[in-house]
């Protein structure tokens, strides 16, 4: 389906009550809303990659991160906020490195991601992401992992003895080895373009088991409005590529965009949601097109590529006609920045949802 520069084909938006802002979002909705990434910092290179590379890269595609010691506050309780990141968020990523298993917390991280916590109870598993940083058959060496713990586990203290099984903590390793979303990457570590490539896999698998969650009590009075969009938009309907909500600030739009996508998404094979700054105009474009190609899954471009050839490999990306495309692009301030991250041509099935004042 074609669109025109600068304009889109749009049904109404409905009338939204105002709703009062939220300031603040239960704990275990942040948690089931985020990404933990675990790692050592013993291992100098995985730590770089894990902070300057990784972070960033989630972060960039708008996924929230949390990562240990970095996002722990003065007068935290730690050691319980590990614990609940670890065995609760929707995705861990895991950056095993030589010094990963020798470690307790990572290794009590990991055994949390894929077992839970004994007393407290979850809905799903988190999706869990390996990046071997160093060699794989370095990394999972079982019988070396099960004599550390066995050896170590005198000398720890009383409280974390009870949290060390050395033979179910090897056989987590190992199972890592096993994941299909593995990222290896160890074969080319010390290339800035290969851990970015990296960080770009881990991305693409993890941004679409991270729902957008809507403040609680934002989301109540939409049910209907809700219902009724999504009514409309599972219809087939060659003439319409682009729902538009415009209206003053403050009426809820943003929420009922996440709202939307989450209800649709699993509908799309694949998905991006990107959010624009008031007064940024087109200035961030690059920015913004990296993330929408990276959560859509697509190769071949580069973080510092300028905005018309990461354009074109976009809309070489969404114009195949095996690739149902549902883009999200919130906040949009001036006609310029549609014409800046929005292709000429999508397959057909392809959903765009734009908000605007």
């Amino acid at each position: 389906m074609n669109m025109s520069p600068g304009c889109c084909c749009c049904c109404p938006c409905p009338f939204f009550p105002c709703r009062p802002s939220a300031t603040s979002m239960p704990i275990m909705m942040q948690l089931t809303s985020q990404v933990f990434v675990s790692h050592t910092g013993q291992d100098e290179g995985a730590k770089h990659f894990a902070a300057s590379v990784l972070k960033p890269a989630l972060e960039m595609a708008g996924l929230p991160v949390f990562m240990d010691f970095q996002d722990l506050k003065p007068g935290d309780p730690w050691p319980a906020k590990l614990m609940d990141a670890a065995a609760h968020s929707a995705v861990v990523v895991v950056v095993l490195s030589k010094s990963y298993t020798q470690r307790y917390w990572c290794m009590l991280e990991l055994d949390l991601a894929l077992h839970g916590h004994p007393d407290r109870s979850r809905d799903t598993a988190p999706l869990i992401i390996p990046v071997f940083y160093d060699n794989t058959e370095v990394v999972v060496q079982q019988q070396d992992i099960q004599q550390h713990w066995a050896a170590q586990l005198s000398d720890l203290p009383q409280d974390r003895q009870v949290w060390v099984a050395a033979d179910r903590w090897s056989a987590n390793v190992a199972q890592m080895k096993e994941q299909l979303q593995a990222v290896r990457l160890y074969s080319a570590t010390s290339q800035k373009d290969s851990q970015w490539q990296a960080a770009r896999s881990v991305v693409a698998a993890a941004v679409h088991a991270v729902p957008m969650h809507a403040a609680i009590d934002a989301v109540m009075g939409f049910e209907q409005q809700e219902a009724q969009l999504v009514a409309e938009l599972t219809v087939p309907d060659p003439q319409r590529l682009a729902l538009w909500l415009h209206g003053l600030g403050g009426l809820g739009k943003t929420t009922m965009a996440k709202l939307l996508y989450n209800r649709l998404q699993h509908q799309f094979s694949h998905r991006a949601f990107v959010e624009l700054q008031p007064d940024e105009g087109c200035s961030r474009a690059d920015k913004h097109l990296v993330s929408i190609l990276g959560q859509l899954g697509a190769s071949g471009f580069g973080e510092h590529q300028p905005p018309a050839i990461l354009l074109n490999i976009l809309s070489d990306f969404v114009a195949r006609q095996d690739r149902k495309v549902l883009l999200v692009i919130d906040n949009v301030w001036e006609a310029g920045q549609l014409d800046a991250l929005l292709p000429m041509q999508f397959a057909n099935g392809s959903q765009i949802i734009m908000t605007s004042r």
